[in-house]
């Protein structure tokens, strides 16, 4: 059985949705970051970097990062139908696009809501900021770019990139803002929206 060490609202969204999709035995542990529980020994002997989530495999070897995690699941559960074959021209496209999401958007997310860890001056963090939001806007953009030459972001078929996606874009500080400028994303998200197994996952994330 996995289990799925995770927060409301938090980059455990992704690796969970994509559990309920499949048919492997999993389980949530919530871990309250409100009461530093991501900072005590026990999940800190986990993860290190006091982060959410970490999965923990059936062999008892724990995995951490939202985005690893979820290529792990992709490939270990092909039956979800998230992970495009090695051998698909949607392969790329699939990588491409799970590396960019945290790589570019997740940590442009980062520095906006927790400017104040990216600089060493106080008085530095607004820029820290702006600048972060400029990021975002332009990585949207490239998204919904990609989106018009395709249905999903690895090609005709849904992929965890597409979850992943909608995740970020649900915290985009005006999401509807962005959701009207990128009516590609706006269109991605809404039909990832509309699955049972994300609706079923959102109903512990709220993220919308």
């Amino acid at each position: 059985m996995y289990t799925v060490f995770t927060s409301p609202g938090s980059g455990g969204f992704a690796a969970e949705a994509m559990l309920e999709a499949g048919s492997a035995k999993w389980q949530r542990e919530i871990v309250d970051t409100s009461k530093d529980q991501h900072k005590s020994a026990n999940y800190l002997a986990m993860n290190p970097a006091a982060q959410v989530p970490a999965l923990k495999l059936p062999d008892g070897t724990v995995m951490t990062e939202s985005a690893a995690i979820c290529l792990y699941l992709g490939d270990a559960h092909p039956e979800t139908g998230l992970a495009p074959d090695i051998s698909s021209p949607a392969r790329p496209h699939y990588l491409r696009w799970m590396v960019y999401l945290p790589a570019v958007v997740y940590e442009a997310d980062l520095r906006y809501f927790y400017c104040e860890r990216y600089t060493a001056d106080p008085a530095g963090a607004a820029g820290v900021k702006a600048c972060a939001a400029t990021q975002m806007s332009k990585a949207f953009a490239i998204l919904d770019k990609r989106l018009d030459e395709a249905k999903w972001l690895a090609g005709d078929t849904i992929s965890a990139a597409d979850i992943y996606m909608t995740m970020l874009a649900s915290w985009h500080p005006d999401a509807a803002a962005m959701k009207k400028t990128c009516k590609n994303v706006a269109r991605v998200w809404d039909a990832v929206a509309g699955l049972d197994y994300v609706k079923k996952t959102n109903e512990i994330h709220e993220l919308w």
